[in-house]
């Protein structure tokens, strides 16, 4: 070969790595917007330009993870991880792929993987506390939660995970404490209130719910849910017309929820309003589905002792 073919090589190799670089660069301008297809069609352009661009196969896999194309998401993150073997976050994402399709054993291989090469790394920590506690393995999880804590005890997010797995573990007392870090450190976070709500609601301790549930709706005045959880706490502790008035205004956002329209009907019978009670009960039953057979019970046994009240 002379010297004319390997300066023409040479330079055919550097246009080659220049569009690769130029098109993955236009990939990740359009992923910030959430243009995937656009991003997509770039990243196969440097694709083809220098297969050997390990972070644009990872790239790549993140957007097929995202359509839902699981085959092709995982091929590419195994392609990228086959070119940089020892990249923890290829391994991470892979893992995260694999968990959203539900694939919680695989998954969690990926995320001790990536711990394998960044052991300290407190996402990777999370993603593998989040499978144990998927699988019903909360002492570990939580161990490597507290782990995390202790690693960056500032960080709401940490304290919210934790606080999370340890309310699904049954462990009210110790999730109240969580939440309450988390609300220590970002005072308006509403879905920590609202949680803890919960908590002290399962605990039956009604009125440090209701407190908690009055804090998130002052951080999240539309959040129906801590409404709706006020106002069966309030019914619980037999304040009707509270609890009423809780429903009611539940409904203003949620108008054919046939459950609240229970609850309102429920609290109507409690407070004598009988022709009122059978009205929110028919109403229900209006918007029941075929899927609300169990609600449907319930509402007709209220209706018929509104109904013989009213008599």
């Amino acid at each position: 070969m002379g010297l004319f073919d390997r300066i023409k090589k040479t330079g055919t190799n550097e246009d080659a790595g220049a569009t690769a670089a130029r098109k993955y660069s236009e990939a990740l301008s359009y992923l910030q917007y959430n243009r995937y297809s656009d991003a997509l069609w770039c990243l196969d352009e440097a694709l083809a330009s220098d297969p050997s661009n390990a972070p644009a196969w990872n790239d790549k896999g993140r957007i097929l993870s995202l359509q839902g194309k699981r085959t092709e998401a995982i091929l590419c993150y195994d392609k990228a991880i086959e070119l940089r073997p020892k990249t923890a976050v290829y391994y991470h994402n892979k893992g995260d792929a694999l968990a959203i399709f539900g694939d919680i054993e695989a998954a969690d291989q990926c995320f001790i993987e990536a711990l394998r090469y960044d052991p300290d790394n407190v996402v990777y920590l999370t993603s593998h506390a989040r499978m144990l506690a998927g699988i019903g393995n909360y002492r570990e999880a939580d161990d490597i939660m507290n782990r995390v804590c202790k690693a960056e005890p500032r960080a709401p997010e940490h304290w919210f995970n934790r606080a999370t797995m340890l309310y699904d573990a049954g462990k009210l007392e110790d999730a109240i404490t969580c939440y309450s870090a988390v609300i220590e450190i970002a005072p308006g976070h509403a879905v920590s209130y609202f949680n803890c709500g919960n908590a002290f609601r399962d605990l039956g301790k009604y009125e440090e719910a209701v407190a908690r549930y009055d804090r998130a709706l002052k951080y999240d005045r539309t959040m129906t849910g801590a409404m709706n959880n006020k106002g069966v706490v309030l019914s619980c502790l037999g304040k009707h017309l509270e609890a009423y008035d809780c429903f009611r205004r539940v409904l203003i956002a949620l108008p054919d929820a046939p459950d609240i329209w229970y609850k309102k009907g429920y609290e109507l019978l409690q407070l004598g309003e009988f022709s009122d009670a059978v009205t929110a009960f028919d109403t229900a039953l209006s918007y029941c589905s075929d899927e609300d057979a169990e609600l449907k019970v319930r509402i007709n046994i209220e209706k018929e002792k509104a109904l013989m009240q009213k008599m």
